[in-house]
């Protein structure tokens, strides 16, 4: 199921304030409204869609989550963020993006754009930092969560981001042990994955041989 656009709906912008949103959605909900339009399912259906979105987009905290799954899907731009940052902030960037993660149809996910934040978030300036504060703690809870991401993306996405993982782990070796780890094991599931056709294929055929073989006694 295809995300809605709840800003298309309501007929603003993305960067919309409050004031806009809610002077769209009043206008649409009595253009739409049952009583002015009794007879018209189309109007009813319209007037539902127009209050979902009003629902979502005038809640600060559903916004946020909604901007960010729409992102994620590749439906807009992210919004840049103003805090400065710090080994801390992107923790908390982390720890959101798996949040996010979590309420999302993984299904509708878009691959190449999950790994363009993550790699946003492990840029060098960003990686530099981490270097720098060399905050043992931050770092590993950074890794972990982003390895706990890492379980959405596909095989072929993988390598860049385990790589600057590694950067942020540094001479941490429990922190290089746990991307080792993962690593590993995304490889043995891949060749578990790749060989799978094949062994149905053998089974397939040993059934074939036995009950032939059977068949003929």
């Amino acid at each position: 199921m295809q995300l809605k656009d709840h800003y298309k709906t309501l007929g603003v912008k993305p960067s919309a304030p409050n004031t806009e949103i809610k002077k769209a959605y009043r206008t649409l909900a009595v253009k739409y409204h049952p009583d002015k339009n009794p007879d018209s399912a189309l109007c009813e259906v319209q007037f539902k869609e127009v209050n979902e979105a009003y629902s979502i987009l005038s809640d600060t905290q559903k916004r946020a989550r909604y901007d960010e799954e729409r992102w994620l899907n590749g439906m807009g731009q992210k919004t840049s963020y103003n805090e400065g940052v710090t080994p801390n902030w992107l923790k908390n960037v982390c720890v959101e993006l798996n949040t996010s993660l979590n309420q999302m149809d993984t299904h509708r996910l878009s691959q190449s754009t999950l790994q363009t934040y993550m790699l946003m978030i492990l840029a060098d300036a960003h990686l530099g930092i981490l270097q720098s504060e060399n905050d043992t703690e931050t770092n590993r809870h950074i890794v972990s969560e982003l390895l706990k991401a890492s379980s959405k993306l596909e095989h072929r996405y993988l390598p860049d981001v385990l790589s600057s993982l590694m950067v942020v782990a540094g001479s941490d070796s429990h922190a290089s042990q746990l991307i080792n780890q993962y690593n590993a094991e995304r490889n043995k599931q891949e060749l578990r994955e790749r060989m799978f056709p094949y062994i149905v294929l053998g089974v397939t055929l040993a059934l074939c041989a036995f009950m032939y073989f059977y068949a003929g006694m």
